[in-house]
């Protein structure tokens, strides 16, 4: 497999987002912040560590290039917060396991759509049988999860 450094950095990834999650649920319980004040800080400490890394990696931070860009192109952090907020509402009431695990279904779900149709310029990939059953087998596996969580509380 030729592209598995580029797999087990997504891995690493994928290792970070239930830390974040456990990290900013604590840090909102410690602090008395709302989750949406706890979002705001933590992308505050993501541009401090973001521009540390450029300068690291770049050397410099070079102003982008406005005047080539949509304004639907700045809707990027928008969506991050929205994304953040929701496993930040979801997390405390049905856990970071099956927070992450229906947040990744429908990440899995739309980016399938969206290398089916080539949005935004990515590569096609089109849908076949492979993707649907995979899909279905995170889905099956999802309710797996909660019927495992129903059944110990009636316990």
């Amino acid at each position: 497999m030729q592209n598995i450094h580029y797999v087990l950095i997504s891995i690493l990834g994928g290792l970070v987002v239930p830390l974040q999650l456990a990290v900013i649920n604590t840090f909102r319980h410690s602090s008395g912040a709302s989750q949406i004040q706890s979002t705001f800080f933590l992308y505050i400490g993501g541009a401090i560590a973001s521009l540390v890394i450029a300068l690291w990696m770049d050397g410099t931070v070079k102003p982008p290039l406005y005047q080539n860009t949509s304004w639907w192109m700045w809707l990027s952090g928008f969506l991050g917060s929205l994304y953040i907020l929701c496993m930040f509402v979801a997390a405390p009431h049905i856990g970071a396991t099956n927070t992450l695990l229906w947040i990744f279904l429908g990440q899995m779900i739309f980016a399938t759509l969206i290398d089916h149709s080539g949005l935004l310029g990515m590569q096609i990939k089109k849908i076949d049988a492979f993707k649907l059953f995979g899909l279905l087998f995170i889905f099956i596996g999802g309710l797996i999860m909660l019927f495992g969580e129903y059944r110990s509380t009636i316990k």
